[in-house]
């Protein structure tokens, strides 16, 4: 893949940019502080409570809703 000149122009501003820097950290630290509280045990009775509330599966649907792709 080929990116144009504005594509990296705007990879180059994201990448100095500070504010998007403390979001990242933020939403890593969420993410660990997460993992850390959560045991397995806390996973299953998530997934169960889940299974009570939605019992009826879900309705199938097709891989694409486009009947004509070219890749």
């Amino acid at each position: 893949m080929v990116l144009t000149e504005n594509e990296k122009r705007e990879l180059r501003e994201m990448a100095e940019s500070a504010s998007l820097k403390e979001e990242f950290r933020a939403m890593r630290r969420n993410s660990r502080a997460v993992e850390d509280r959560m045991t397995i045990d806390d996973w299953i009775r998530w997934l169960t409570a889940m299974g009570r509330a939605f019992p009826a599966p879900a309705k199938p649907r097709p891989v694409s809703p486009y009947t004509n792709v070219k890749i």
